[in-house]
């Protein structure tokens, strides 16, 4: 009997230990959901960002309602697609010069930069488009000229109400999409 006693007792510590484990492994793996999710927000909030684009201005790089991650950065440069405020929306559009350079785009759609004319593999359509602007345009130091791949419907740079723009107003440089 005196038996049989010790080894429920033995098995009622062995089950109180192995509840403790449990709980002790359960505490463990709920502190590091937690400090993923504080490290994922705070890398989001910090270094990333996620936009919702909307619009054609963009194809055939990017679509209309795709989701895109844009890496919070100053290193932006020919060519990057950037998100960017206007008038408190987020745009999205390609970089075509920084800032020091002079522009100038020709009736059939030719861009030139600094005298030296783009190859723009991503535009289907060359063309003037929407312009209000005079050339050559002389971009600011710290501002970007920037136009979107579909250039009969973008509204970008070419237009006075955007105009170039400021490297405070850059979001970020566009990492990937999907959607």
């Amino acid at each position: 009997m005196r038996e049989k006693a010790e080894g429920l007792q033995k098995d009622m510590v062995q089950a109180a230990e192995t509840k403790k484990k449990y709980r002790a492994t359960l505490l463990r793996l709920v502190l590091l959901v937690v400090v993923v999710i504080v490290l994922a927000l705070n890398l989001f909030t910090h270094v990333f960002r996620v936009v919702h684009y909307y619009g054609e201005s963009m194809e055939p790089a990017l679509h209309d309602r795709q989701i895109l991650v844009v890496h919070k950065t100053d290193k932006v440069g020919n060519g990057d697609i950037v998100a960017f405020y206007y008038n408190n929306k987020v745009l999205v559009r390609r970089v075509i010069a920084e800032g020091g350079s002079s522009v100038e785009i020709e009736d059939n759609g030719t861009v030139i930069v600094d005298g030296r004319t783009l190859d723009e593999p991503y535009v289907e359509e060359a063309t003037l488009g929407q312009c209000n602007i005079s050339f050559p345009c002389n971009v600011p130091f710290e501002e970007f000229f920037v136009m979107g791949d579909n250039r009969p419907i973008s509204m970008d740079s070419r237009l006075e109400e955007i105009g170039t723009v400021p490297q405070d107003r850059i979001l970020g440089k566009v990492l990937f999409h999907f959607g």
